[in-house]
Parts: structure tokens; sequence; C-alpha cells
């Protein structure tokens, strides 16, 4: 069936409607810029201040929802245009601006976009880690529990629910089933219990104290039995998650296989090792990347004074430039914002405002590196695979194959996926992406020398005739060239 895709233009837009880019989106709108903002779910605030389904239930009462109310309606009465459910499936350049195509609605219809300046605020996903059993139903991110939770959906399956990985993250998933009267069964942090290294990490940074201890007094409403020091070495089950295996890890984070035990009778593992920048569009409009544990692995560059990245014209947010949490994102946002409606209306940002910003970027991101190093996340598996352990998912990958085309000398992740077809799939090596660089790793090549899976049309998996649509809308016969090839 045919389909016609609409054509908007403006001044900058805005990719994913979370803290850093509603910030982005109300701050270039109030400097004058025509603004959309574009964002792939049904209601703005992204991951963390996400609306929850139950507008009267307990969560919509929670600082993170108030928050992400509260920039969308500062963001829409600047006058931008947010634009929900809008799945951006590719980005260019075009001339000294930028197109952008997306699919709404499920891919019901179609939209390409032309802005003059473009402010990348995609967020973050999940870093899976495979483990025997990864793959179990009944098996999920701590990210896509939490989501699950705040949507008001039920987790797979009945019976225990054990939260686990790594990370001040996990205490805020378990925040979330606290103030949804959700129970967690048993909670497994991989660091040990370290309240002397934890109070001297909090210190400098009283405005975070209460949080905390919200957290800690959440975590312990739940009734979950803590492990912690603890991983998790095995999901057990034979067509779905029955049991799930934990054993204590030493310093170096290896686990003691002869001391595991059995948690029986389990119906979800919510399991989290921490977060990756998504950096699709930054990737697809040719920004600059470098490689940085402590900021979730690859992260687009910006620099912190505005924003801006290595094409210009196109600008950066949030944790598109490395996990750093809510505030970071929200300082981003705005310096991004005002940076891209600068450039557009010909106009120089307010020095003053820029310097403040800056210092106050510089300082949210200090608290960030702090977790991080407290919660260092693993980068590589959190025990021995087998051979035939699969990798990538989408392509039925197993261990065995990656390692045989490293042995042959693919020594980067391109040529990885060209040996193994590992990330060519939907997903495009977001979820086998680590344990393709921890496989590299173990054969003597650096993440940050394997590179990344570099984003290709589409983006995402959407229906074709919304991308044939969308791309055929800004064809022009005497510019044969025009848009992605």
């Amino acid at each position: 069936m045919t389909m016609a895709a609409d054509l908007l233009s403006c001044d900058v837009a805005v990719i994913g409607a979370g803290p850093a880019g509603l910030a982005a989106a109300k701050e270039a709108a109030a400097a004058g810029a025509d603004v959309l903002c574009l964002d792939l779910y049904d209601r703005p605030g992204g991951q963390y201040a996400m609306q929850p389904g139950d507008p009267s239930g307990p969560l919509a009462a929670s600082e993170a929802a108030r928050l992400g109310r509260d920039l969308a309606e500062a963001a829409r009465a600047a006058g931008v245009r947010l634009l929900s459910r809008a799945e951006l499936f590719w980005a260019a350049p075009e001339g000294e601006g930028f197109l952008l195509y997306a699919a709404l609605d499920g891919g019901a219809g179609a939209l390409a976009v032309r802005a003059r300046a473009v402010v990348v605020a995609a967020g973050a996903m999940e870093r899976p880690l495979p483990f025997p059993g990864w793959t179990l139903p009944g098996v999920i991110g701590a990210g896509a529990a939490q989501r699950l939770v705040k949507s008001g959906g039920a987790l797979p399956f009945g019976g225990k629910v054990v939260l686990a990985g790594t990370g001040a993250f996990l205490m805020a998933v378990a925040s979330t089933f606290a103030k949804a009267g959700r129970r967690i069964d048993h909670f497994v942090e991989r660091q040990p219990l370290r309240p002397l290294s934890s109070l001297t990490m909090l210190a400098p940074w009283p405005s975070r104290w209460s949080a905390a201890a919200g957290l800690l007094a959440d975590l312990r409403r739940t009734g979950a039995q803590q492990h912690h020091g603890h991983a998790v070495t095995r999901a057990l089950g034979r067509d779905r998650l029955e049991a799930v295996e934990i054993a204590p890890v030493d310093a170096l984070g290896r686990p003691d296989l002869s001391r595991a035990e059995r948690i029986g009778g389990v119906g979800a593992l919510c399991i989290g090792y921490g977060f990756q920048p998504v950096i699709d569009a930054t990737t697809a409009l040719g920004a600059d990347h470098a490689h940085n544990p402590a900021l979730g692995g690859w992260h687009c560059l910006a620099r912190p004074d505005s924003g801006e990245t290595s094409r210009p014209g196109l600008y950066a947010a949030g944790e598109t430039c490395g996990i750093g949490g809510m505030r970071p994102a929200l300082v981003s946002g705005r310096i991004a914002g005002l940076s891209a409606a600068a450039r557009v209306l010909g106009r120089t940002p307010d020095p003053g405002l820029m310097r403040s910003l800056a210092a106050e970027l510089a300082k949210a991101r200090r608290f960030a590196v702090s977790l991080a190093a407290h919660w260092p996340a693993p980068e590589a598996p959190p025990v021995p695979l087998p051979e035939a352990e699969v990798i990538c998912r989408c392509e039925d990958v197993r261990l065995s194959d990656i390692r045989a085309a490293v042995q042959a000398g693919a020594a980067e992740t391109f040529a990885v996926k060209m040996w193994t077809r590992a990330g060519m799939g939907p997903c495009q090596g977001r979820v086998c992406g680590a344990a393709l660089a921890a496989a590299l790793a173990e054969a003597g090549v650096p993440p940050g020398q394997a590179g990344y899976n570099r984003a290709h049309l589409p983006l995402r998996p959407v229906p074709m005739n919304a991308v044939h649509a969308a791309l055929a809308r800004t064809a022009r016969p005497d510019t044969p060239g025009t848009g992605p090839a």
C-alpha cells in the first residue's frame, strides 16, 4: 500500500524528549527558534522522568514523574512542537542543515524533517552482558523491568523476582518497585557492602544525602533478601526461567563457583550491568566519538561549553555524551539548546550564563564520575562462557564463531561483523556490542581500538513502506544524491 509522508521544517530539531531533550528544546524555543522535538515513546519524559501508566497511582507523585511533566509543560509553553511516537530511522546532512526521517505511530505514518540545526539527546540503553541462560524467557534488563512497573505492566511469568547486577541504578529500580508496592525477593549486588566507602564517596555531596537515604529505605521496603558481593552465574530452566544461581565474587569480580547457591522458584530475573549511550544518530551524521568505560563506553564528543560536536550545527546532550544521570542531562541540554538557537538566529549566547552552566555541568559530571568509580561496570561477562553460548541473538552467532573469526584475523568490531554477521540484525549490535568488545579484548584488542558498530539505514526496524515514503518526500530530480544512500 502506498504511503504519503509529511514534510516539516524547523530551525532546531531535538531528538529525544527525556530531561536533556526537553531542556534543550525549551531553551532553544525560548530564545526565539522554531523547535520540533521528536520522541519514540507515547509521552515525553524519557526513562528517568517517564510518566506512569496510571496518572492517579503512587508513581505519578514521584519526583521524577513531576519533573517530566514540568519539563514537557515548560517546553510546550515556550512553543516547542512535541511529536511523540516518532521513531527516527535515519539522519543525514543536507547542505548546511540536516534531514531527519521517522516512522510514526508504529509505522502507520512517515515523516521527513528539514532542520537547520539538530540536538541529539537520545539517552542511553542497557548494556547487556551474556551469562549462561541469559536468553531464557523471564530474564530481562533491570531498566526494562523498571519501565514495565512504571507503565503498570506485569513482569514475565509468576514466581520470585530477583534484581541483580551492579550500580546505583539497581537501587533506583528497587525504589520504583517499592513505590509501586511491588515485591523483590532477592537483591544481588556485585559490589560488596562498603558502608565507610559509600559514606566517604557521598561526603562531598550533601545535596545527595537525602536521596541516598531514600533509596536505602526503599530497598528495605521491598523486603528483598540482600546478597552483596555476589553475582549471577547462571539462569536455569528449560522453556523458561525457573531458578537463578549466584556466587560470591572476589576483589577482581571473579565468582567462586564452589560456593554457588541456587534460588529456586524464580519467575523474573531483572539484571543490569550499567548503560551505554545511544549514538545511532550521531554516528549516522558523522560526529566524532570516543571510548571511556566510566561513561558507558562509546559516546559522542561534544564541547562542554556549547554542546557542539565535530560536525557544525550538530549538538549532543545528556547520556549521548556519556552516562551521567539526570542532573548532567538537564544542564547539558540547556547548553546545547541555547547554542543551537544562537547558531540559527545569528546571535551569541549570554557569555556569563554559558560559563555558569558549563561550571554547573562540570560539577554534576564529577559526581557521576564518583558513582562510576564506586560501582564500576564490568567490561567482561560475569562468568566464563561456554563456546556454544549465543552472543548475537538476532543472527544466532555463538561465542565459538566470534573466537574463530578473531583467531582468523578479525581485529575490530566491523571485521567480526563481516565475518560472522554478529551485529547485522535488527538491534544493529546494541545488545551484543559489549560481548563482542569483551571477546576482542580477550584477544588483546582494547575496546577503543576495536571500534563500534556504526549506524546503517534503517537505524531501527520499521516498516519499509514508511522508509520508502519518508525518503521519497525529500528526493529531488535535479539532485539524485539527496538523502541517504
